[in-house]
């Protein structure tokens, strides 16, 4: 089953919910759940500023880059 249909069974299935608690229950794991993928994309301008500054470094100059297999010999 695809995810679409499975929303939609789920979405059914809430439609004939009418126990308060079960209801409040599934309002706060949906509630959850976005508060958690928000976190995911939610990059401060400041820390992706200092991203951007360390790309261009090295833009400009590749051979601060170490090797990862030789970086990882040594620990």
């Amino acid at each position: 089953m695809n995810i679409e249909a499975e929303k939609s069974m789920i979405i059914e299935q809430v439609k004939k919910v009418y126990d308060a608690d079960l209801l409040g229950a599934l309002k706060s794991m949906l509630d959850y759940a976005q508060k958690k993928e928000q976190k995911i994309y939610d990059i401060p301008e400041a820390h992706q500023n200092l991203v951007m500054e360390r790309f261009e470094k090295t833009r400009a100059n590749p051979d601060m880059l170490l090797d990862w297999d030789e970086v990882r010999k040594t620990l």
